[in-house]
């Protein structure tokens, strides 16, 4: 199935999984070079993308909102590439993007990343969703079942959350 890579592709009635890199695909242990973004941990880059594609076969609707610091690190485009492909056609769109007004861009980095997904959720009018996220600053609040957090150092390689994302997605499509 391959989407459209314009951001904000998000409609009403999809189903929408908001997905950080850093933590979740990979150890949180990623930085920006001058030769590129490098792990400074065991494992590579995007190591865990395979875990999160075979999850995401058995469910073929959901669609990946990148709720990532990558987008505004990189820009929309590069980050959504730095996904193997199969994960890359499920991305539609962002949290940030480069057509938000001033004034909004330069407050972004000062909401916590519930409060940036809260207000990507609320422009596109989305009622079905789900975030996997390290969440450092624990900024979530405690009463809501979207957020699958990752173990920063294991991410998406801990077969409990493997399960727990499967399972909040299949409560999200019953």
């Amino acid at each position: 199935m391959i989407y459209s890579v314009r951001p904000r592709a998000i409609r009403p009635d999809d189903v929408v999984l908001f997905l950080d890199f850093d933590g979740v695909l990979h150890p949180d242990a990623a930085f920006r070079t001058k030769r590129g973004v490098e792990l400074r941990a065991e494992g590579k880059l995007m190591m865990h993308a395979p875990i999160l594609h075979n999850v995401l076969q058995d469910f073929p609707s959901v669609k990946i909102c990148l709720s990532t610091s990558w987008v505004r690190m990189l820009g929309y485009q590069r980050a959504r590439d730095a996904l193997p492909e199969n994960l890359r056609d499920r991305t539609v769109s962002a949290t940030w993007h480069s057509r938000m007004r001033d004034t909004a861009r330069e407050r972004y980095d000062l909401f916590s990343r519930y409060e940036q997904i809260c207000g990507a959720v609320t422009r596109a009018g989305i009622t079905r969703w789900v975030a996997i996220d390290d969440d450092p600053d624990f900024s979530w609040p405690e009463h809501d079942y979207r957020l699958v957090r990752c173990d920063p150092s294991l991410g998406l390689g801990s077969e409990q959350t493997q399960l727990e994302l499967r399972a909040k997605l299949k409560h999200l499509l019953s």
